[in-house]
Order: C-alpha cells, then structure tokens, then sequence
C-alpha cells in the first residue's frame, strides 16, 4: 500500500470517528445520589458477563494487531482499541466494586445496629 493510500485510509478513519460522537455524549450531567447507585447497580448486575466478554475481545485484538498488522498505522490502531476497551473495562470495575461496597457497608452497619424491644 502506497503512503498516499494510507494517509487517505487515516484520514477517512479519523472522519468517521468523529462523526460517531456527540459533543452531548461527551458532557454527563452530574448524577444524582440515586442515579449513581442504580448505575452502579446495574452495571454491577451484568459486570461479570461484561468483564468475560471485554478480556475475550482484548485477547483477540492483541493477537489481530500482533499477527495481522501489515504498517506501523495498523498497529497504532490496534493499540488505540485495545486501550478503549481497557478504559471501559476499568470503568465498569469500578462501577460494579462502588457497588459491592456500599452493599457492604449496608450489611455490617445493619449487622451492627441494636434495635431495642418495645
């Protein structure tokens, strides 16, 4: 492949790229307390399936960019997808174990508390 075909192919990537985002997905409003728990507890819900299929994908991309990169671009690519879907990963994680935690801490004060008899 010629270098003017792949700065064409770059630049067509990074076009749609761009196109795929929103500048409102990319301002969150500030959660509410509630919102965020029942966030959390939803990705809690679905996070070990989530987390399986994340590491099968991570695995596959590191073989695809290792095995199948024909230019250093393609590897810089590879690795660019790769490290999204750690972000994700790492942001769920912490998503589901905020949720874990304040589950915990739930059980141990209750666990903890004296209710008097009437």
């Amino acid at each position: 492949m010629m270098k003017k075909d792949v700065d064409k192919l770059s630049l067509e990537l990074i076009r749609k790229s761009l196109a795929m985002i929103s500048l409102e997905d990319r301002e969150e409003k500030e959660q509410t307390e509630a919102e965020r728990k029942e966030y959390c507890s939803v990705i809690c819900a679905v996070f070990p399936r989530l987390e399986k299929d994340i590491k099968k994908f991570l695995h596959e991309q590191l073989i695809k960019t290792s095995l199948q990169s024909e230019i250093w671009e393609q590897v810089l690519v590879g690795r660019g997808v790769y490290a999204g879907m750690e972000i994700l990963l790492e942001h769920w994680k912490r998503a589901s174990h905020e949720h874990l935690n304040q589950i915990k801490s739930k059980e141990d004060f209750d666990k903890h508390s004296v209710v008097g008899e009437i």
